[in-house]
């Protein structure tokens, strides 16, 4: 038979007390449908146990049920995943997860700005579904840098693990699973775009048999297609992994704190990829149609619930340094060096010597160590030689483009094993040449080398000494571009401290323990630009660049760290820079110039890579440097660039890009109701403590050794031994230092944190609802004085379906029925029970017994009557939203076919002038059928997702309710 969404076959229809139907169908098709639980049939029904007189005792009854409520989908409007985590979630973050929960597909943009926390709202929406059942199969795809960094948080944050798909893992797999895809081995997945764009892995996730149910890509401005003429599509890698992945995921999450780069093809190519249909092109794109599709807030409008500002002003100043005699003689020879190779460079197109000066000129104004070190390691290149800029590894060969294009997408050691091996390529092939600044090198070396003063790590030693004399507890964040220079500072300037430091060959969990200690013990924290993402310290505010990266958003990144949700402080930056350098007086002057732009526009992360888009600044100073360009005629030539920039920014924000406002004072307080609800209304830590506490008490198990939790007034913390039924390769046979409370796992994040999704707990849950094992069908209650008696107490799954067989909601309900046909769904008084052995005699049973068909029918009734009422809650929102979805399709293929079919118009007139059009023709009709198709596709499965069919009630078990003083 067809149905709205396919064909399939009748296999069971189920009548209603309304007088509907309900039809089961089964479809051709075996991919991931979900199909009503319903469909299975019990063997042995609780109902035909009823009429035997079986019953199980009254504490597996409970079991049972209280298994099947925690492990029950919750409603749309209602958190379960919130308190189940090591995080503080702040409101606007709930009220971003809210609105892409409360969506149709889960498909959106989150365009939040550096600090709202994009990464913990894309959690809350993932960890949300998964407790719902809507996440099995869960993919997260990032840059290289953040794929640990991803799977860190997730474990610590919220319990979940994740595999990272790299070469050596696939390989690993493919070789055990050679005729399977390796993308349908995990069901938890992160792996980076550069890995995921390979051809055999694109091809791989294009064919995945077994689809996504939500999938992330952080930073998905990398997702780049570009309008070539009229109508074609220049579609980088990375884009066609998005489109691969796009076409195999039910919900998709694109992360980006730089959502419009003011080209509208390439904002117009990735928001297709999120909803293909919404828009017909790029001029078509505008704000209303971006509301259901994007979420942007930035700091500047964002409001606590008395009217102040959410995030304190930034206050960034320069710190300038002044050479001494010898440090200037060794910049202004080293600097002469640069510039006469660079140029060498230039002149022979060897781009790897051009690329290892511009490096010497950044480490040269880094710091006097880490330049003395890049010499020293020349002057052995040389001495061997020097490297064969033709004959650079292949993993560097593969690396450089992106070194040079966009260097934050690899890791710190890939751009360190990069630099140091460009930083040997020579200049020249010539020997002589060689030889030549062989001479040059070793000479500067031992000029750096002599040299005893660094002033510019003096001035840091009295800034920072300077603060700490006046508050010994303030706390100083200090970037640097080089783990050398790093090190050069905490011997240096730091010696007699104990520091803080992050870089980039600290795994995460040694990252984190440097963040306690900043946090704890340790005044300063030195950090590399590994510590730019992923790290929240807004418990300081103080912020010193030691040296400034040529990528001036690499700065906003640092700030980010500091400039968060949370920060209660000014935060305080302060550049140091050598005065009268031209590369320090172009980004100096070029940041106070974005600064500007910023306050004019009420916007940060935004415009550094907007108004930076069109420059190469590395390109722009080297050129200055090597062509003895005043800094000053740069500086105009880039505030040209930028202030064109500003306008193309300002039309961006104004035409495209819609802004949230969150003002916790008005309208947006209905979230911190929700949150409420949902602590209230969801499942609670004495949920999850009784089902674990009743599994080890009846089936082995136990607490040991409980002690009082680190948290002030928090609950025990034990050790878990897991009964032996429920251990297996996800759950281990026992967890020291355990906790149900989530405030002793805030405080301890050590601590074995016991949630809904923890594994022991989820498979508690299914042993639970394991029949042969736990029973549980059956029981004998007994009820209290306001509860007529004798009667029979149900315990119903309800829910409804998409029409395509998708569980969209579930609840557990209670109906009880007594034997004169009375039925309540509240206030239902049970006061205890009986065991088996204590039931014998009490006519009230089989009174209940005699009537167990007709009963559970009328239970059956009035299950069917909240099931209605239930769905009907949602068919109106569901309507509304496919009305618009299909409206969107509509305008699109309408838009598409009349392009289509004007075209073919002209081509048949070209025809009958004589001109054979018969190919082209043939091309653009065949093309035309092809829409045809693709759009009576899409109109179907709108058809069957704006269906709301309720779901047949699923009996969880039953119990007798009796008087306990009476027969």
């Amino acid at each position: 038979m067809s149905f709205a969404g396919g064909e399939g076959e009748l296999v069971k229809a189920t009548h209603r007390p309304s007088g509907s139907c309900l039809l089961h169908i089964l479809t051709d098709d075996d991919n991931s449908k979900k199909l009503p639980a319903a469909v299975v049939e019990l063997i042995d029904s609780s109902d035909t146990l009823l009429e035997k007189g079986e019953f199980d005792d009254p504490k597996r009854f409970y079991l049972r049920a209280r298994a099947a409520e925690l492990d029950l989908a919750h409603r749309q409007d209602r958190f379960v995943a919130l308190e189940n985590n090591r995080i503080d979630i702040a409101p606007h973050q709930v009220k971003a997860a809210h609105e892409i929960l409360t969506s149709y597909d889960h498909r959106y943009l989150i365009g939040d700005e550096v600090g709202l926390g994009k990464t913990i709202e894309a959690a809350i929406v993932i960890e949300e579904l998964a407790a719902r059942g809507q996440a099995d199969r869960v993919l997260i795809v990032a840059p290289a840098p953040l794929t640990t960094q991803w799977q860190e948080e997730l474990r610590e944050k919220f319990g979940t693990n994740y595999v990272v798909y790299d070469r050596d893992y696939v390989e690993a797999k493919r070789d055990a699973y050679p005729a399977e895809n390796v993308w349908s081995h995990e069901d938890r997945i992160i792996t980076s775009i550069d890995f995921a764009k390979q051809e055999d892995m694109r091809s791989a996730l294009k064919n995945v048999q077994e689809n996504w149910d939500i999938a992330l890509f952080d930073e998905s401005h990398h997702l780049t297609a570009r309008r070539e003429g009229k109508r074609g599509i220049d579609k980088t890698d990375r884009y066609r992994v998005g489109e691969a992945v796009s076409e195999t995921s039910d919900g998709m999450l694109f992360l980006t704190g730089t959502p419009h780069n003011g080209k509208r093809d390439q904002f117009y190519f990735m928001i297709s990829l999120l909803d293909p249909y919404r828009f017909r092109d790029e001029r078509d794109v505008d704000r209303e149609g971006l509301r259901d599709l994007m979420i942007r807030r930035l700091k500047d409008e964002m409001y606590e619930a008395d009217g102040s500002p959410m995030f304190p002003e930034k206050n960034i100043q320069t710190l300038p340094v002044g050479f001494s005699g010898e440090e200037r003689k060794l910049y202004d020879d080293i600097t002469e060096y640069i510039t006469e190779h660079y140029n060498l460079a230039s002149r022979e197109e060897n781009d790897a010597a051009g690329f290892a000066m511009v490096l010497y000129q950044k480490r040269l104004v880094s710091s006097i160590y880490a330049i003395q070190q890049s010499l020293r390691n020349r002057m052995e290149s040389i001495k061997a030689g020097g490297a064969d800029p033709n004959d650079l590894s292949p993993v560097t060969k593969s690396l450089l483009n992106e070194y040079r294009e966009d260097p934050e997408m690899l890791t710190e050691a890939q751009r360190e094993h990069v630099e140091e091996e460009l930083g040997g390529a020579a200049a020249s092939s010539d020997p002589e040449k060689i030889e030549e600044e062989l001479s040059i090198v070793r000479d500067l070396y031992n000029q750096a080398k002599a040299i005893q003063v660094d002033s510019k790590a003096d001035r840091l030693r009295e800034y920072v000494n300077g603060i700490l004399e006046e508050d010994p507890d303030e706390k100083i964040l200090i970037f640097t571009e080089y783990t050398d220079t790093l090190e050069y500072l905490k011997g240096r300037v730091f010696g007699d401290r104990d520091i803080a430091e992050v870089y980039g060959d600290l795994s995460q969990s040694q990252r984190q323990q440097q963040f306690k200690k900043f946090e704890g013990s340790a005044n300063v924290m030195l950090a590399t630009d590994a510590a730019r993402e992923g790290l929240n310290l807004q418990f300081a505010h103080i912020m010193v660049n030691y040296d400034l990266p040529w990528n001036p958003t690499r700065i906003d990144q640092r700030i980010g760290r500091l400039h968060r949700y949370g920060q209660e402080n000014t935060v305080e930056i302060r550049n140091l820079f050598f005065k009268d350098t031209r590369e320090s007086i172009i980004l100096e002057q070029l940041l106070e110039k974005i600064d500007e732009i910023e306050d004019t526009l009420g916007m940060s992360s935004d415009v550094l890579g907007l108004v930076l888009e069109d420059i190469d600044l590395e390109e722009q100073i080297m050129s200055a440097l090597a062509t003895g360009q005043s800094p000053n005629a740069v500086i105009d030539d880039l505030e040209a660039i930028v202030e064109d920039q500003e306008e193309a920014v300002r039309r961006v924000d104004e035409e495209l890009l819609i802004r949230d406002k969150f003002d916790l004072s008005k309208e947006d307080r209905e979230i911190l109701d929700i949150v409420e609800e949902s602590a209230t209304d969801t499942v609670s830590d004495e949920d999850i403590e009784y089902l674990v506490k009743t599994v080890c008490q009846e089936f082995g198990g136990g607490f040991e050794n409980i002690r009082p939790g680190p948290a002030e007034d928090g609950d025990n913390v034990f050790d878990l031994v897991v009964p032996t039924q429920v251990t297996n390769g996800d759950v281990a046979s026992r967890y020291d230092g355990a906790t149900f409370d989530r405030e002793n796992a805030l405080v301890d994040e050590t601590l074995e944190f016991i949630t809904l999704g923890h594994p022991v707990v989820r498979a508690m849950m299914a042993y639970c609802l394991d029949t042969d094992a736990v029973g549980g069908q059956t029981a004998v209650l007994t009820g209290g004085k306001e509860l007529r008696t004798p009667g029979l107490l149900c315990h119903y799954r309800i829910g409804y379906l998409s029409g395509t067989g998708e569980t969209v909601t579930e609840e557990l309900v209670q109906v009880y029925v007594t034997t004169d046909g009375t039925t309540r769904t509240e206030n239902i008084h049970i006061t205890g029970g009986l065991p088996p052995s204590a039931i014998g005699g009490r006519s009230s049973i089989g009174t209940v017994t005699a009537q167990a068909e007709q009963l559970v029918s009328k239970a059956d009734d009035i299950a069917w009557e909240l099931i209605d009422d239930l769905a009907q809650e949602a068919r109106a929102d569901r309507e509304r939203e496919s009305r618009i979805r299909r409206e969107h399709a509509k305008n699109y293929f309408e838009y598409r076919m009349e392009d289509l079919e004007e075209r073919i118009g002209q081509f048949e007139k070209r025809d009958h002038a004589g001109e054979d059009m018969s190919a082209v023709l043939a091309k653009h009709r065949s093309e035309l059928a092809e829409l045809r198709e693709e759009k009576n596709a899409e109109m179907a499965r709108l058809d069957g997702e704006e269906q709301v069919v309720p779901d047949e009630p699923d009996l969880v078990n039953m119990a007798v309710v009796v008087n306990a003083f009476k027969n």
